[in-house]
């Protein structure tokens, strides 16, 4: 076998090594998110509001939440807090920090599984979670003109 018919054979091979290897390292599809939009918790309904959820999935894992968009009147004087009712059983309650950026109303918290990352200071901790239940905001000495609730899940 000649010198040049080897370097080619070599090269070759080196090039099959680099293809199946980038394969192989290739990052996984990317997962399918979804936000689902729930309760608008205003005035009108004292911040409270019940949700009747019919899917199955459940938050379990990053980067899964709950989110709380808020329009609140600044300064921000101390936590907001958002309470999960079951039947008749207080579930799970949220103390939420909400940033004050810059006197800008609009604030979005998100409340996340244990290995997520929350931004307003809140965890899940009880998982998987179901949405399925009664939900009041309690804003303490803040001024809140109203409040979102919505829910990110994965496939």
């Amino acid at each position: 076998m000649s010198v040049a018919a080897f370097v080619r054979i070599g090269a070759g091979a080196a090039v099959l090594a680099v293809t199946f290897g980038a394969a192989a390292c290739s990052q996984p599809a990317p997962q399918k998110c979804h936000r689902y939009d729930a309760l608008s918790l205003t005035r009108d309904n004292a911040f409270a509001g019940k949700l009747e959820w019919k899917e199955k999935r459940m938050i379990d894992a990053a980067p899964e939440r709950i989110e709380v968009a808020m329009t609140v009147i600044r300064p921000i004087r101390g936590p907001i807090e958002l309470v999960h009712v079951v039947g008749d059983v207080e579930e799970d309650h949220w103390t939420l920090s909400v940033p004050d950026f810059n006197n800008v109303p609009t604030s979005l918290c998100w409340i996340a599984p244990p290995n997520g990352t929350p931004n307003c200071g809140a965890s899940l901790q009880n998982v998987p979670f179901s949405p399925l239940g009664y939900y009041y905001l309690r804003p303490g000495d803040n001024t809140v003109l109203e409040a979102g609730l919505s829910f990110y899940l994965c496939d």
